[in-house]
């Protein structure tokens, strides 16, 4: 069995920008994923709303209270050990750290997603060091019910691939871009609809068969 572990923001969690709910198992990527693998493999959801690099928000959310453990910092370490063992990280996170509040550039937020990659690195519960880090979809402007928070960012979402790639070289990973596969709607500008899912379940499935072929 090889167990992986998908660590993510609100794509990965399965938010339905439609409903404002979270998609069914068998819609999410995760869900996708795990039924095009098939028995041998599992997969472990970790995707959480709002989930960034290293930030916590410290501002009170729109819907009326403040959101602690954000950072991946925070938790990334327990979540592995909690989940081991593991044999596979996928890793997709950066959108979140794009919001105007933050104050990021992009290097900034890559320097971030490195310290993500050598936490999960040097946890002493995961002992493969085998990490697929996937550079995030870009910021839809176009559409009319993007955040505020994100207006003026798409620009800097689409720096994100170049510095991740480097991030990947650098650190021995495995990298993919899922703007690549997934070209995100103009819904809310952020978040993947159904068919999204299953365009990125698809990418990631192939590029986790060429690891495990």
């Amino acid at each position: 069995m090889i167990n992986i572990l998908c660590f993510g923001d609100s794509n990965t969690w399965g938010y339905d920008p439609a409903t404002q709910t979270r998609f069914s198992n068998n819609i999410r990527w995760t869900g996708v994923l795990q039924n095009l693998l098939g028995n041998n493999f599992n997969i472990i959801e970790e995707g959480l709303n709002g989930r960034t690099t290293n930030i916590n928000e410290r501002e009170e959310h729109a819907l009326g209270y403040y959101r602690d453990f954000r950072s991946s910092m925070d938790l990334v370490s327990i979540l592995i050990e909690t989940n081991s063992p593991i044999d596979l990280v996928v890793v997709m996170l950066g959108t979140n750290d794009l919001k105007n509040n933050f104050n990021q550039s992009s290097d900034d937020i890559s320097t971030n997603m490195k310290l993500v990659c050598e936490a999960i690195i040097n946890n002493d519960y995961f002992n493969s060091k085998t990490i697929i880090l996937v550079s995030p979809t870009h910021i839809n402007e176009s559409s009319p019910n993007l955040l505020d928070s994100f207006i003026g960012t798409a620009e800097k979402s689409k720096f994100l691939a170049k510095l991740y790639k480097k991030i990947a070289d650098d650190l021995d990973l495995f990298f993919m871009d899922a703007s690549q596969s997934v070209k995100t709607n103009q819904i809310d500008g952020l978040h993947w609809d159904a068919m999204q899912h299953s365009d990125f379940a698809n990418s990631i499935y192939n590029k986790i068969k060429s690891i495990y072929n």
